[in-house]
């Protein structure tokens, strides 16, 4: 982008933004922050309050760190220095402990924060950027280029209406209609099984002395994953095929659910339950024109392991320097470099950690897992991976000055 709309008079914004979600909004703030004008559409009335996603990994609070977002996450959210991996007999197979990394990141651990507090946050920072307007009911309803960029058509609250831009940026999900408008394919699988996600309290620390913030359970019929959170733990159960959605999220489901994982312990209240199916997809093209498709409307992926919204992040803080001419890449060096991010980092880590917990107590995977673990080499390694650490500093995402006030700049990675 070689003007600012102030300085161009025929279109009304230098980026539109189709969706303020973590990622939408992160892609907003960077632009901002760097004088460009950004409208943001979205077509909910307000910021999502759902939980979604709840882990923020090391080169994440890097960026957080040098957008100033920081502050605010630690005081919001819970450290958790080490995950765990157990069998459904709740032996433990393997434990990981952040701390390892302290030489390479000054944020040696994963950040629990709920997302619906990360768009919080972003909210608040971009109140104070003059040259970023956020809407809300307001629905991109489709978008088509032009000679100076591009024309985005809005249905608002009572009319319908169009914007002109220079760029448009699509961080509107899974679903997302920027993609379809482009008739971008969506290739990938979706897993047999689903998911159920409930919020529950209870002091499982309790129930299970010892077990970490971050715990996965294997079991080759139901795969578990407990997770605290802030404000309570959130427990995911894997469901095969049969029941429907409506009988997987009623009281008699849920309860013989929580009676096989706590007993002989009293059932906790459930505060919240949902059931979702889990997707492996990657656009064909992140990039066409003056659109480019960033987060869930690029990729999606199974939760284990806690990527999606990490990468998504990635995209947009990577993408918003290629458009402020803060990065060395060009926008199709940065669609080609992401995609391949997505493909050969985020789809394989995490089903691999999906189908990792799919082992019985006796599979030759479990005894190499621990061996790993016990490995300090072969963990630190491990470790790196799983905290997005080593495909970050390859792909040179967090900024240098960024990884000197950490003094990690002359650390080898694997390659």
């Amino acid at each position: 982008m070689s003007k600012t709309a102030a300085e161009d008079d025929d279109v009304d914004y230098d980026v539109v933004v189709t969706g303020a979600g973590p990622v939408g909004l992160t892609a907003a703030l960077v632009l901002g922050r760097a004088g460009r004008r950004v409208l943001v559409l979205e077509a909910e009335a307000e910021p999502a309050t759902q939980w979604r996603a709840s882990t923020f990994h090391p080169p994440t609070l890097e960026l957080a760190e040098e957008l100033g977002l920081i502050d605010d996450m630690l005081a919001q959210g819970l450290v958790a220095p080490t995950y765990q991996l157990r069998t459904r007999t709740g032996e433990l197979i393997a434990e990981f402990d952040f701390s390892n990394l302290a030489d390479v990141t000054r944020y040696p651990y994963r950040l629990q924060l709920e997302q619906y507090k990360y768009v919080r946050i972003l909210v608040a920072k971009l109140a104070a950027e003059p040259t970023v307007e956020v809407r809300f009911s307001h629905r991109a309803t489709g978008h088509e280029s032009t000679d100076r960029g591009v024309s985005v058509f809005v249905a608002g609250h009572s009319s319908e209406y169009s914007v002109t831009g220079q760029f448009l940026i699509g961080a509107d999900g899974a679903r997302s209609l920027i993609r379809q408008d482009l008739d971008v394919e969506f290739e990938g699988m979706t897993y047999e099984h689903r998911y159920l996600l409930l919020g529950l309290d209870a002091p499982i620390e309790e129930y299970f002395p010892g077990i970490s913030y971050v715990n996965y359970v294997a079991d080759p019929d139901e795969h578990k994953m407990l997770l605290r959170i802030p404000d309570c733990w959130r427990v995911m159960f894997e469901v095969a095929t049969g029941p429907s959605d409506a009988d997987v999220v009623g009281d008699a489901f849920i309860e013989d659910r929580l009676s096989s994982l706590f007993h002989p312990n009293p059932l906790p209240e459930v505060l919240s339950r949902q059931v979702y199916r889990v997707h492996q997809r990657v656009a064909g093209e992140f990039r066409r024109g003056p659109v480019a498709l960033i987060g869930d409307a690029a990729h999606v992926n199974s939760p284990i392991g806690g990527m999606g919204l990490n990468s998504g992040v990635h995209d947009a803080y990577t993408l918003a320097q290629v458009l402020v001419g803060e990065s060395a890449d060009d926008l199709d060096q940065w669609a080609s470099r992401r995609r391949a991010v997505a493909l050969s980092e985020i789809q394989r880590i995490t089903h691999r950690n999906t189908r990792d917990l799919s082992i019985g107590e006796k599979d030759s995977r479990v005894r190499e897992l621990r061996e790993i673990s016990e490995d300090p080499q072969r963990a630190r390694e491990w470790m790196l991976e799983a905290s997005m650490i080593a495909s970050a500093r390859k792909q040179g995402l967090v900024p240098e000055r960024v990884l000197q006030r950490a003094g990690a700049v002359s650390t080898p990675f694997p390659s």
